[in-house]
């Protein structure tokens, strides 16, 4: 072969390689780039799907909460009796009267609910999923939803909460829903169902939330047919005739973009099923996540069609260019390479293989290099990443996690990551590292997802979602990768909702269900133990007058001075509660007949010589007490609070203002058997 032709040979030869390496990092930085988004894509889902899951969990026991009042099973027993006689539908005058004493009685409660808990529908039916009080829309009652709500009916069916996203006549959201019980019903009466009590979340707030929580934009559409279908039309979002082109209802968008892509035909044709789309509008660049939503019916049976979709998005424009940039780069400096390379091939034509293998290092520098800025879009994540080696030391770190645990990066990496975090749980007690997530995950592969308390660098603690998952290289365990987010936020509605659980939200005593709840585990104590325990029932005198001259508000205010009097005059280990609206019980635990006894006469005159000072004035009160003590045969609250009741009552006979009690008969409980010798 001629020198030419070798010349030529090799000149083609080194052309077609470094055409073929701009060609693979090319695909590579777009393969990376797809994966990257295909990734984010199914985290935001999931993100929301989960997010969504555990709104409807909190919205169903809220439901059920309200649904074991007391006073709601009072007013929802005689409401269907009073609708049955006054003609169904909306009822008569008996009926209005009992939807308004079942509004100024949860008024505090909604008010609460809206403001705390971003709650905007509360609503209560009768069997036969027959509206009763629409707290949102007071005015609407009366309709059947029996056809247009498959959530109602099937709590009103199978007698047990359920949750999920529907539309009905005067709201569009997440509800949770419980069936109300008559407590005084026989065990499979056909009648102990007295109705539904259902409470739902807007996607408004809730998108709005998780919208600031992950920095992407959230958005929900409906079709028409399932609006116009079940909504009344003064209650129905937007039409879409208002956005020309407009495909669906808004229902709700936590930013501005869906509107205007809506308004100018600019969001991608949508066959009901998951997309990952990139949309341009006016100049920037997003990356747009679509999925159907489903409503409960369509949960229930798969065939049914979605109700819309959720639209998920965000600005991917930096992204985009900076990885265009990355390849305008990579393809600069490889033509250059090229054109230096071939002036040295024209002149060095028999270069040795040393020569030869410098270009490959140099080429492989440069694929090293794309994967170093891939690496970068990684450390811009919105979770906490901290990547592990076999030996529990922490090799790399993204700001996200730098600023969740106040660490710089040389503080972390190169050092044992439980210790840093896990020094103890978060009930103080030590965190043996054998118990570790991080450290069951480097020892069995499997990956792990737990809430844990990790520490921060000035030794606070925080609680986050913690998924752990193992490394492999070549089939071997290399490390593991710990994602992490702060769940504070979470944990604080928890724990709200707990509050309000166990709460009389006016007095701020326990309320009736965990006043009997700590009564009943008092007893089963004093089983063990034999020590006297007593427990008072309190009734203020003439309260009813205080309600009619001064109004309920000022009544509010001395139920709330009662409460201070009572908290002032117990000790720690006595437990008040509120178990009716002027009714109160004090259990006294480790009390004898004679102490119990000075204890009611000495909360009866610091009642006494304490009015209260209300808007209207100073206002005198007085108070009536009933004692027992636990006795022989005492095994649930019932007998006890039963015999102070009576009691009560005899002290109201009395003349009100005094003390009375039912002390006859053993004292203590009946001692265990013991066998014959």
């Amino acid at each position: 072969m001629s020198y030419r032709a070798i010349l030529v040979l090799a000149s083609l030869l080194l052309m077609a390689i470094f055409a073929g390496v701009a060609l693979f990092g090319a695909r590579m930085v777009d393969d990376r780039l797809q994966a990257s988004l295909e990734s984010e894509a199914m985290r935001l889902k999931t993100a929301y799907e989960l997010s969504q899951g555990e709104l409807e969990q909190q919205l169903m026991a809220l439901a059920g909460m309200v649904a074991a009042d007391s006073e709601v099973i009072r007013v929802l027993k005689a409401a269907g009796t009073a609708v049955d006689s006054e003609g169904k539908g909306s009822g008569g005058e008996q009926a209005d009267l009992l939807r308004r004493q079942l509004y100024q009685h949860l008024r505090q409660h909604w008010s609460y609910m809206q403001k705390e808990l971003g709650v905007r529908q509360m609503q209560f039916l009768l069997p036969g999923s027959l509206s009763f009080l629409r707290f949102h829309a007071p005015n609407q009652h009366g309709d059947s939803l029996a056809g247009v709500r498959w959530l109602l009916r099937d709590v009103e069916r199978k007698r047990a909460a359920a949750s999920g996203f529907e539309t009905g006549r005067a709201y569009a959201g997440i509800r949770g829903a419980a069936p109300v019980f008559d407590k005084q019903a026989a065990p499979g009466d056909a009648h102990a169902l007295l109705g539904v009590m259902e409470v739902g979340m807007a996607f408004d707030g809730y998108i709005q939330r998780l919208s600031e929580r992950t920095a992407v934009g959230f958005g929900v559409l409906l079709d028409p047919a399932s609006v116009t279908s079940a909504m009344w039309e003064s209650y129905r979002p937007p039409s879409p005739g208002e956005h020309p082109g407009a495909c669906c209802y808004l229902l709700a968008a936590s930013r501005g973009e869906l509107a205007d892509w809506m308004a100018d035909k600019a969001l991608p044709a949508y066959a009901g099923s998951f997309r990952n789309d990139l949309l341009e509008h006016q100049g920037r660049r997003f990356q747009l996540i679509r999925f159907p939503l489903r409503d409960y019916p369509g949960l229930q049976d798969p065939a049914r069609p979605p109700v819309g979709s959720v639209l998920i998005w965000q600005d991917v424009g930096e992204l985009i260019s900076a990885s265009a940039d990355f390849k305008k780069k990579a393809f600069a400096n490889l033509a250059f390479a090229y054109f230096v390379t071939q002036l040295l091939v024209l002149f060095l034509v028999n270069l040795s293989r040393r020569e030869w293998h410098s270009q490959l290092l140099r080429q492989t520098a440069r694929i090293e290099e794309l994967s170093h800025q891939n690496e970068v879009l990684l450390m811009a994540a919105g979770e906490g990443i901290i990547g592990v080696d076999r030996a529990h030391v922490a090799t790399f770190i993204n700001p996200a996690a730098e600023k969740m645990l106040g660490y710089a990066p040389a503080e972390i990496v190169g050092n044992n990551l439980h210790a840093l975090i896990h020094a103890q749980r978060a009930d103080g007690m030590p965190y043996d590292e054998s118990a570790c997530p991080i450290a069951l995950t480097l020892a069995d592969g499997q990956m792990r997802v737990r809430e844990e308390s990790v520490r921060r660098r000035d030794g606070s603690s925080f609680p986050v979602q913690m998924t752990v998952s193992p490394i492999r290289e070549g089939g071997v365990g290399a490390g593991a990768v710990v994602v992490f987010h702060d769940i504070s936020a979470l944990k604080e509605k928890e724990a709200a909702l707990t509050w309000l659980a166990t709460t009389d939200t006016l007095t701020g005593l326990a309320n009736r269900r965990h006043f009997t709840a700590l009564l009943e585990a008092e007893i089963q104590r004093w089983q063990r133990s034999g020590q006297p325990a007593a427990l008072l029932m309190l009734d203020l005198d003439f309260f009813k007058r205080v309600n009619d001259t001064w109004g309920h508000a000022v009544g509010d205010e001395v139920l709330r001075h009662f409460a201070t009097v009572l908290r002032g005059a117990l000790r720690r280990i006595d437990v008040p509660g509120r178990v009716g609206g002027e009714e109160f019980a004090i259990l006294l635990p480790d009390t004898s007949e004679q102490d119990a006894l000075a204890a009611a006469e000495r909360l009866r005159a610091s009642v006494e010589a304490s009015p209260a000072q209300t808007v209207g004035g100073s206002i005198p009160v007085t108070v009536s007490i009933g004692v027992t003590l636990f006795r022989e045969g005492d095994s649930g609250h019932e007998a006890p609070m039963q015999r102070a009741d009576e009691a009560l009552y005899r002290a109201k006979q009395s003349g009100r203002n005094c003390v009375a009690g039912d002390l006859p008969g053993s004292l203590k409980p009946v001692a265990e058997p013991t066998s014959a010798a």
